[in-house]
């Protein structure tokens, strides 16, 4: 017989599908069950992910634009210009960055629990930990630096029917973990530059600041590439991991709404029966040599 989740042609002496470990003769989602849209809230997280990381690439782009307004301001000796627009510059790109992140964080999360949740409702998945860990696994201090790897690795599992974790989540999380401890180093690091730096006045000190940018540049790219990676392989996993759900899901789906005055066409598999309509008078009436519209029976038509 064919299973219910991924068409894979099954032996009724066997426990579970080979392919997709859902129970022989088990239907897509267990009956009656309430599932969780992923696919719109993942597509958000998405953009969020990605706008994050676009405006991470942008402060650290402003910093050679910075060096190079020191450079010029050099010739002017124009400090107060060249500071407020260094720090204009430096705030709006920071500023981007952190909404874009908190917005993105939210979104994960939620996408997280959803995708959890459905785990639940999935005849032959096994979830290692409750839901509940898939909203406090990221806001825990030191926890955070575990649980949302196994909580991930967890979903990509069940729903991509793999035996053992994607190698994208050990990507997606490793690049995480060196970009979250990359940028604290360095951005303290250049903080406390910055700080020792004088009060532009000669061209020396002018040139201070440029070759304090040049050096922040090289060092923010490091944590940049990083949540490149991260960024990039998070995105991967929730489009794929949403499909994958969404089409599980909309196999239980009957094919067409359910309205008043119809019924289910016999079918092998009552799983997939396929709503048919009845006309609007009552059944049509049976005409000899003519198979009747409505089934008698299991069997089909007489």
């Amino acid at each position: 017989m064919l299973c219910h989740t991924c068409d894979t042609e099954t032996d009724v002496r066997t426990r579970e599908c080979p392919t997709c470990r859902t129970p022989v003769g088990a239907p897509a989602l267990h009956p009656g069950a309430r599932v969780r849209p992923v696919r719109g809230v993942g597509r958000a997280a998405s953009v969020a992910v990605a706008a994050t990381t676009a405006f991470l690439l942008l402060t650290v782009a402003v910093q050679p634009v910075n060096a190079l307004l020191a450079e010029r301001a050099a010739d002017t000796r124009d400090s107060e210009t060249f500071l407020l627009t260094a720090g204009v510059l430096e705030l709006a790109a920071a500023l981007l960055y952190q909404v874009a992140f908190l917005v993105a964080i939210v979104l994960v999360i939620v996408w997280t629990w959803r995708a959890r949740t459905n785990l639940d409702v999935f005849p032959g998945a096994g979830p290692t930990n409750s839901d509940g860990w898939a909203i406090a696994g990221w806001l825990v201090p030191f926890v955070n630096f575990v649980m949302p790897h196994r909580v991930v690795g967890n979903i990509a599992r069940e729903s991509l029917w793999r035996l053992s974790t994607p190698v994208l989540v050990h990507v997606w999380w490793g690049s995480w973990l060196v970009f979250l401890f990359a940028e604290r180093m360095f951005a303290r690091s250049a903080a406390a530059e910055y700080e020792a730096l004088p009060y532009p006045q000669t061209s020396s000190d002018f040139q201070a600041y440029a070759d304090h940018y040049l050096t922040a540049t090289g060092e923010y790219l490091v944590p940049a590439i990083f949540c490149t990676v991260a960024g990039g392989s998070l995105i991967v996993l929730i489009q794929s991991i949403s499909a994958a759900q969404t089409a599980r899901i909309a196999r239980s789906m009957p094919a067409g709404p359910i309205l008043p005055g119809m019924t289910m066409a016999a079918s092998p598999d009552p799983a997939r029966a396929v709503p048919l309509p009845v006309p609007p008078n009552g059944p049509l009436p049976a005409v000899p040599g003519r198979a009747s519209p409505t089934p008698d029976g299991a069997g089909g038509t007489i």
